[in-house]
């Protein structure tokens, strides 16, 4: 009986006072925004970038970085090639790039005057091979690209 007494006289109290002058033996620990120092009682915002904001912005970085990564996947990657004839004939014959510039590097390897002189013949484009490979070495797949570069320009 002597706690539900205290309790109503808690409640009473509350009401009227905003404040506990004596503590209670069913709540141990009464705090309210008044009891606090003047810089506590009020919340302030201090974010000035709202969560829609922030959203924004990294939706933004992801689309720029998903437009550079399109854009460099898609490109067409340059072709050191010496000189314009060479890019004509690759055109010509329907080399892809890769192959263009694999006969670019085998033309200088080879120390040839014009990397056109590959087209000439079977013979021209077997002994610039030949030389180019003494002095570069060649990866695997670049040998499967020589038999598909002779083969579009020699075979009928």
């Amino acid at each position: 009986m002597n706690h539900a007494f205290q309790f109503a006289k808690l409640i009473h109290a509350d009401m009227f006072t905003e404040s506990v002058t004596e503590p209670s033996p069913l709540l141990m620990n009464v705090t309210r925004m008044s009891d606090l120092a003047p810089r506590y009682e009020t919340a302030v915002n201090q974010s000035s970038l709202s969560i829609a904001t922030i959203a924004c912005l990294v939706l933004a970085i992801i689309a720029i970085g998903g437009v550079a990564v399109w854009y460099y996947r898609t490109r067409e990657p340059e072709v050191p090639t010496s000189d314009a004839l060479t890019m004509e004939l690759c055109r010509a014959h329907g080399l892809p790039i890769f192959h263009r510039g694999l006969i670019d590097r085998l033309a200088v390897a080879a120390e040839l005057p014009h990397a056109a002189e590959m087209f000439l013949s079977p013979a021209h484009f077997d002994n610039a091979v030949a030389k180019a490979k003494r002095v570069m070495r060649l990866r695997r797949h670049h040998q499967s690209w020589l038999g598909e570069i002779r083969r579009s320009l020699f075979d009928t």
